[in-house]
């Protein structure tokens, strides 16, 4: 297994995860000299357990992602430490799209199933065609998401950049 960020442009919040023959203490010290070095650009924190790196906010826009890092000790690996990362939006964005859909999905469920059955019993039609709503409701936040990934490639890539600089220069990865 290498010890190589991959990143696959499918995914919707995209994930990595290297070993590295160091403490968790280590990582964060070396990670948060990083962050200094880069503050008028980056921001965030890490310590022993977990990590956020973020652009900041007089570059942050609403769909700007963030790095959430998370350090494990495997016992099994003789103690080496699991380095895991996740891009993806804060969490608010996060929270409100899957609002939407669950709320989407339950418009859908009703009224499709009342639409439906006044439709087989030949009471009307009115209900069958706000299932439209429902699927509004569905639509526009997968639409605005990918909107908003597009929007957000370039803080993707500062992102990257930044944790593959840093796992390249703290010897935790190689080219």
């Amino acid at each position: 297994m290498s010890n190589e960020i991959e990143i696959h442009a499918i995914r919707s919040r995209p994930r990595f995860k290297v070993r590295a023959e160091m403490t968790a203490e280590e990582f964060s010290q070396k990670l948060n000299i990083h962050l200094k070095n880069r503050f008028k650009v980056l921001g965030g924190y890490c310590n022993e357990e977990v990590g956020t790196i973020y652009v900041l906010k007089n570059r942050d826009e609403y769909w700007a992602p963030q790095l959430q890092l998370r350090m494990e000790i495997e016992p099994e690996t003789s103690g080496n430490l699991t380095i895991r990362g996740v891009f993806g939006p804060r969490s608010s964005v996060w929270t409100l799209f899957a609002f939407s859909y669950g709320l989407g999905a339950a418009v859908l469920l009703t009224t499709g199933l009342y639409g439906w059955i006044e439709l087989a019993l030949g009471i009307g039609e009115f209900w069958v065609w706000t299932n439209l709503i429902g699927l509004l409701l569905i639509i526009g936040p997968y639409v605005s998401a990918q909107i908003g990934q597009r929007i957000a490639k370039n803080h993707m890539e500062i992102l990257r950049s930044f944790i593959e600089r840093v796992l390249l220069e703290e010897k935790i990865i190689s080219v």
